[in-house]
């Protein structure tokens, strides 16, 4: 259980840092102005994603393991 938990928040903590990372990045902006965020969101989905993995180590040490 704790080990299907902790894959399953990882797996959605990295797809949630990397569409946060390719989104807030601006990779076709000509100036500095023009790199915004594709939407506004974005850095904060980096960050939940991040919260996510991290979440994930304290959650596998802190459920019981099945014995």
């Amino acid at each position: 259980m704790r080990r299907t938990l902790t894959l399953a928040m990882v797996v959605v903590g990295i797809a949630l840092a990397a569409v946060g990372y390719v989104s807030s990045a601006g990779w076709s902006a000509q100036t500095l102005a023009d790199a915004d965020p594709a939407f506004v969101a974005a850095p904060l989905l980096f960050v939940v994603g991040v919260v996510l993995m991290v979440g994930a180590a304290v959650v596998y040490e802190l459920l019981p393991d099945r014995e």
